[in-house]
């Protein structure tokens, strides 16, 4: 396609970073770039290698990180700026400890007068961010999320729909959610017609799939009086189908499952109400979340607030502290179906030199020991990432006033 662009007197200017390729899953391909030369062996190539952004401690541990990738040019980024802060590297006891240590030290920044628009909180997974939300929160800190809020995803009001809705037969807006979701071919035409108590004058067939429809909603209402939350949404999102439409689908779909997952996990807090309550409290409490940090923070304030959001949607932007969560195996670098391609692995790689090189003054980089997803708790290996940094360049912290476990 580029070369019927061209023409045959290829006049062409192509600028692009291999090391930045982060798109594959949208159809880039990093052939384009890597091939170039050969395609175009007539061109001029000048490497822009000098970094007027971060610090010589952060490009210095950025060269370390991409020169394991084998596909790429080489190149090796330098500054004129001076060495500036060591990289903070944090063991966090859970999830919870970890989004504690980056509330914390977000708002002593806060307090010493840096702006809440320089501080980016990155992770690799949409889900990540629910855990971090409730500590901002906590901490009474603003923040804006670069995305779509947790409690706010379609995916998670289909889910609180179906329950609301199996609860409540009555709750119209619920039914007019979720009823033809996953598809069952029920139009508008015929949503009205039920609404209006005319299901008799539908086809038999029509009939038959609203009949099936109201059947999952008893199978859920049946299913809630005798099992704690979490239990209830893993049922909610196998009866509905919503699991296997997700599974099937593209790598949104299979984004907005593991969303799902972590709403698993956080019901699990919930399981240790008494049997309804934690039910009844989870579902008051996901409709609040979504205005709280409008009531604790007032508007003028948001746009102030420290940044949270995906390494993909990083990038192009910078900040003078970044945060980057998460730094377990198997989750950054992200791994599906428990097979990794080296093409993928070192996408993986790509996308976390993305995440380091957004930093301009100080790096943060942390992990769980402890990470529950989809409701179960897991022992995490630390991400192979973190055993590339030079001992000279990092400095240390270990679970920051809280649990320590000791295992013989």
């Amino acid at each position: 396609m580029g070369k019927l662009l061209v023409g045959a007197d290829h006049h062409i200017c192509v600028v692009g970073d291999g090391d930045q390729n982060i798109y594959s899953w949208r159809g880039a391909n990093i052939k384009n770039i890597l091939h170039f030369e050969r395609d175009y062996p007539e061109a001029k190539v000048v490497l822009l290698e000098q970094n007027y952004r971060s610090t010589k401690t952060i490009l210095d541990f950025a060269n370390i990180v991409i020169k394991k990738n084998t596909v790429r040019i080489e190149k090796n980024l330098f500054t004129e700026k001076g060495m500036g802060e060591s990289v903070t590297l944090y063991e966090g006891y859970d999830e919870v400890e970890e989004a504690r240590f980056i509330a914390e030290v977000a708002k002593e920044l806060l307090q010493k007068g840096v702006s809440g628009k320089e501080i980016a909180v990155l992770y690799r997974a949409n889900f990540q961010s629910r855990v971090i939300e409730e500590a901002m929160l906590e901490e009474g800190l603003p923040y804006t999320v670069l995305g779509v809020k947790f409690f706010e995803r379609k995916e998670i009001k289909d889910v609180l729909s179906y329950i609301r809705a199996a609860l409540n037969e009555e709750s119209l807006s619920d039914i007019k959610r979720i009823i033809n979701f996953p598809a069952r071919g029920i139009g508008k035409a015929t949503l009205v017609k039920i609404f209006a108590g005319r299901r008799a004058d539908l086809p038999a067939a029509m009939q038959k799939k609203i009949s099936e429809f109201y059947e999952t909603l008893e199978k859920i209402k049946e299913f809630s009086e005798t099992h704690l939350p979490s239990e209830i949404i893993k049922f909610v999102i196998q009866t509905t189908g919503i699991e296997k439409f997700l599974t099937s689908g593209l790598e949104e779909d299979l984004e907005r499952l593991e969303n799902i997952k972590e709403m698993v996990t956080l019901a699990t807090k919930y399981d240790l109400l008494p049997l309804g309550d934690g039910l009844r409290k989870m579902i008051d409490d996901a409709a609040l979340s979504s205005d709280q940090d409008s009531l604790t923070v007032a508007e003028e304030k948001k746009e102030e607030g420290v940044r949270l959001m995906t390494v993909h949607a990083s990038k192009g932007l910078e900040f003078d502290y970044v945060f980057v969560a998460g730094l377990e195996q198997d989750l950054f670098p992200h791994q599906k179906d428990g097979a990794t391609k080296k093409e993928d692995s070192e996408e993986e790689r790509r996308l976390f030199y993305v995440a380091v090189t957004r930093a301009k003054e100080k790096l943060y980089l942390s992990y769980a020991g402890i990470r529950t997803i989809y409701g179960q708790r897991s022992i995490n290996t630390p991400s192979e990432f973190l055993f590339d940094i030079p001992e000279e360049l990092v400095s240390r912290e270990h679970n920051r006033g809280s649990k320590i476990i000791y295992l013989d």
